[in-house]
């Protein structure tokens, strides 16, 4: 039998028996296997506590013997994959898992309540054997009394009042603990968790959602497409469209590192112009080769008689390739759209796959305005031909070429949240001023369990996900900000250019003992950082570049930019979409920002 099963299962019946010093002996050995740490004095005694009040409640429940040996009480479930992650106690009896928190308040706070609501929200989503459970997300507060009642779902209870509530959700027998206890638990991986799983442990992220949306079929379709290059010697574009986080950059990373690293005749590089994403990738993965910068692969290829052995090329965010002006500025050593770059290099060679990673609304930088028409222009320049394959929604773009089209390139659902699809909305009429569309958008997102929060305290911010997130040391939280404008470092938010120069993105998403780790809360990345990246609970600092005064104002225009209020606009559609968990917004209390703080609430944000 499993070792965690017997350190952490109990019937009612045995728990009741149990010797406290065995029961607490044995919680000791689950949390030095689950943390490679003793728990702290602070965690024994919240046990003991928990302990205690267990013993008074069960023994009021006043159960049958039979009933009470098979009602079962879970003591620091670890979730599977989450690192460390685990609700005090979980009790299961018929066809309900009751999660119970328990926290030494009288009163309750948003922050405890969200942690209950979100481990609910896990064991339902994740663990397979609790697809079809009800279940009950509890806070136990054992420093109150008399206290009874319901908040954003989840059940608020006083220690003395919980053998009450507990007595109707008890009266059935629980038919097979060890089925449920063994059963999967598959949870959504960041970027950086995925990645690293694939690299180190040969291992995709085999998870349901990235298998329902369709993702093992755009891999099928590139091998397909691959294995006809090589049998036919011919040149393929392959364009996948997808909403932010729909696992664009997974399917490329797991493609390459097919060609890569377990295919030793084949090879490919996966390349981005995302610098961040690039370093924190090759950080995670202790490897420079297999993650690339796209500039200096074109530095290197696209004016050399010098030919990559690379026939697979994975460009992440294509449709952000610089156009011939800011390629000229910044390299002067071509006067090529980087996407005619990637055609020459691919026109010497005598087969060849490129495929390119097409995001929607993020393009940030200047010289990235163009967008997929430079990749048209490209290939009806060509002196070879390409055959497109892409999603019928690019056709359009490419009516001189031959173009082939492939209904699974396009992911329109996202790995990124439980909710993203939602989110995206949300943030799309946010930043078209459609605020009861985004209100209704995010009253269900909150529903599911995806909180987003307005505040003009910062401090109440950083409280909130310190709170939330005290008993899970792997959970990202930071703050993320824009980088124009200054009204931010006085209240102690440096997004200044100076400061953010000072640390290293790996520092700040990975590296957890460093000062500027992002859990910290002393550093801050802007949208140029956090694109591709994500952070659990982000706190996003709002600047005064983009504020509403009936309609959103971009207040330091880029006099270089083609459109600078689309590229203000995709910034904070970036910075609005970085989170996992859920989104804090913190507002200066500034007159400036005054109606953007008044229209974050009519469109859904609450309070903290």
């Amino acid at each position: 039998m499993n070792k965690k099963f017997q350190r952490t299962v109990y019937s009612i019946y045995s728990f009741l028996k149990v010797d406290v010093s065995t029961w607490g002996s044995l919680l000791k050995e689950h949390h030095i296997d689950c943390m490679d740490e003793p728990a702290s004095y602070s965690q024994r005694k919240a046990w003991f506590d928990c302990y205690n009040i267990l013993i008074e409640e069960f023994t009021k429940l006043d159960l049958s013997r039979d009933l009470a040996e098979n009602v079962f009480v879970i003591f620091e479930y670890e979730l599977p994959r989450e690192r460390g992650r685990r609700p005090d106690v979980l009790l299961l009896s018929g066809n309900n898992l009751i999660v119970l928190e328990f926290k030494g308040y009288s009163l309750e706070n948003q922050a405890q309540i969200d942690q209950a609501k979100h481990y609910a929200r896990d064991l339902r989503n994740y663990h397979e054997q609790s697809h079809k459970l009800n279940v009950i997300p509890v806070l136990v507060l054992a420093a109150a009394t008399e206290v009874n009642h319901i908040s954003d779902e989840v059940q608020i209870i006083s220690r003395d009042n919980l053998h009450l509530f507990l007595e109707s959700l008890t009266e059935t027998r629980f038919k097979n603990i060890n089925a449920w206890f063994e059963s999967e638990y598959a949870p959504l991986p960041s970027l950086i968790q995925s990645a690293q799983l694939l690299f180190k442990e040969n291992e995709f992220p085999q998870i349901k959602r990235a298998q329902s949306i369709g993702i093992p079929l755009v891999l099928e379709k590139l091998d397909q497409i691959i294995q006809k290059s090589n049998l036919e010697k011919t040149h393929n574009l392959a364009l996948i469209t997808g909403v932010p986080g729909a696992g664009k950059t997974l399917v490329g990373l797991q493609f390459v590192f097919e060609k890569y690293v377990q295919n030793k005749i084949q090879t490919g590089v996966f390349l981005s112009g995302n610098g961040p994403l690039v370093k924190v990738l090759q950080f995670s993965l202790g490897n420079n080769h297999f993650v690339q910068s796209v500039h200096g692969f074109l530095k290197q290829y696209a004016h050399s008689d010098k030919n990559p052995s690379e026939n697979v090329i994975i460009y992440d965010e294509a449709q952000r390739a610089w156009d011939s002006e800011k390629v000229s500025n910044s390299r002067r050593d071509s006067k090529n759209a980087e996407p005619t770059d990637f055609i020459n290099i691919g026109n010497r060679k005598n087969h060849c796959l490129l495929v390119g990673l097409i995001g929607e609304g993020q393009e940030i930088y200047l010289g990235e305005e163009s967008g997929i028409g430079l990749w048209s222009d490209a290939v009806e320049q060509s002196k070879v031909n390409w055959t497109i394959h892409c999603p019928e929604k690019l056709q359009n773009n490419f009516q001189k070429s031959n173009v082939e089209i492939v209904k699974e390139f396009n992911l329109t659902k996202s790995l990124r949240t439980h909710q993203a699809l939602t989110l995206q909305s949300w943030v799309e009429n946010l930043l078209e001023g459609n605020f009861v569309t985004s209100k209704s958008l995010a009253s269900k997102l909150f529903e599911e369990g995806y909180p987003i929060y307005v505040t003009r305290e910062l401090e109440k911010a950083k409280s909130y996900v310190k709170l939330k997130y005290d008993k899970e040391p792997n959970k990202t939280f930071g703050l993320i900000s824009s980088s124009k404008s200054k009204i931010l470092p006085k209240y102690g938010v440096k997004n200044d250019y100076n400061s953010s120069k000072i640390f290293s993105v790996s520092q700040y998403y990975v590296e957890s003992g460093c000062p500027f780790y992002c859990r910290n809360l002393t550093s801050v990345v802007t949208e140029f950082g956090c694109q591709g990246l994500e952070l659990d609970m982000p706190i996003l600092a709002w600047e005064g570049d983009w504020v509403y005064n009936n309609g959103w104002i971009d207040r330091v225009p880029n006099k270089k930019a083609k459109n600078s209020n689309k590229l203000r606009m995709n910034s904070y559609r970036v910075l609005l979409t970085r989170g996992r968990d859920g989104l804090i917004i913190f507002v200066p209390n500034e007159n400036i920002l005054n109606n953007t703080y008044q229209v974050l609430l009519d469109a859904g944000c609450k309070n903290l």
